[in-house]
């Protein structure tokens, strides 16, 4: 997409986490360097339909610009568009994967490259397993191997989505529970608690939380969380929640799996986390492996997403975001979920 102010294709959308939430939606219609170039001018409108925009949106694109990890290099953007402002030669050239947390990856393109190869090639690349890539382009799956990327639309200078999807679960699959386990020991300051929370969403509405406090509703008795388990003499606790994900409701399609701390100002003040994402008919998998260290000076990690496809199928796919909130205060929580390139997406 063009940007209004400066006319070079410089994509406002290629977020670690998708598009900002913002009060005025026009204003993705500008690239992000010539909108926040605009916000320093003290300017708090939108730049299309003057509508006003909050501090808080203007504090949002400001820290996005000075700490994104994913920026292309502007300048050597705009010469290739200058470069290449008569006719082009789409048939060979780069096209670029992106990752859900904005890392790009250059490759080579060629009219005859089929996706097989281009998995080949991401394979060698990041030792991604084949089996779990997953290539989205124009919200469309590329699903088919021998396919060229051409016959999907892509071209040179195309931008791929890559998630990696850790795990998938047949339709047909006689599933017992779908199982996470937490456990935790106390900080040395004290008692204190490591909550495991599941949020489920239908569509993009919130539809409920399981926890220490909502551990099971009796519309569906199958999907339970078993509350606060602890050893105090032990300075230990644990928490464990199960669903059956054949008796969710046919809209329930996003679940995401959370830690926070109930005091403590982050998670890192607690020893000895363990925690297992896992299908009882098969513990040896651990379908959420995150190395905890990354997130210790967080409050909160949302840790992966399971994701019901167009196909029935349960897909298993790493979030690994932290995020202010907690089981008092799930709003941060709520609002980092929404944020996700991937909310709201049955792929």
């Amino acid at each position: 997409m063009k940007c209004e102010n400066c006319q070079l294709f410089k994509l406002t959308r290629e977020f670690p986490d998708g598009t900002i939430s913002l009060t005025c939606r026009h204003i993705t219609s500008w690239c992000l360097e010539c909108l926040v170039g605009y916000l320093k001018e003290a300017h708090h409108q939108c730049p299309m339909c003057q509508t006003e925009l909050s501090e808080q949106d203007v504090v949002k694109f400001n820290l996005f610009w000075e700490k994104a990890n994913f920026k292309i290099n502007l300048e050597s953007f705009s010469q290739t568009h200058d470069k290449h402002s008569g006719p082009t030669d789409e048939t060979s050239g780069n096209i670029y994967v992106v990752l859900l947390n904005g890392e790009k990856i250059t490759l080579s393109f060629s009219e005859d490259k089929t996706v097989k190869d281009l998995k080949d090639d991401l394979y060698d690349e990041k030792k991604i397993a084949i089996t779990q890539q997953m290539l989205i382009y124009n919200d469309i799956e590329l699903d088919n191997y021998d396919n060229t990327l051409k016959s999907y639309g892509i071209n040179a200078n195309s931008y791929i989505q890559l998630i990696v999807v850790l795990y998938s679960i047949p339709k047909d699959l006689a599933l017992t529970n779908l199982n996470f386990d937490l456990s935790w020991e106390f900080p040395n300051s004290g008692c204190d608690y490591l909550d495991g929370t599941c949020m489920m969403f239908e569509g993009d509405k919130f539809w409920r939380k399981y926890d220490y406090i909502s551990m099971n509703y009796p519309d569906i008795k199958e999907i339970w969380h078993c509350g606060d388990e602890m050893k105090y003499n032990e300075a230990k606790g644990k928490h464990r929640i199960s669903a059956r994900l054949d008796k969710l409701p046919n809209a329930v399609c996003q679940l995401y799996f959370i830690l926070s701390s109930w005091r403590s100002p982050t998670i890192g003040l607690f020893k000895n986390i363990e925690f297992k994402l896992y299908d009882p008919a098969n513990q040896g998998i651990n379908l959420c492996e995150y190395t905890i260290q990354r997130a210790a000076d967080s409050q909160a990690v949302i840790l992966c997403l399971v994701n019901r496809s167009r196909n029935g199928m349960w897909k298993v796919i790493p979030v690994e975001e932290t995020t202010n909130g907690n089981a008092k205060n799930y709003s941060p929580i709520k609002e980092k979920i929404k944020s996700f390139s991937l909310f709201n997406t049955i792929l």
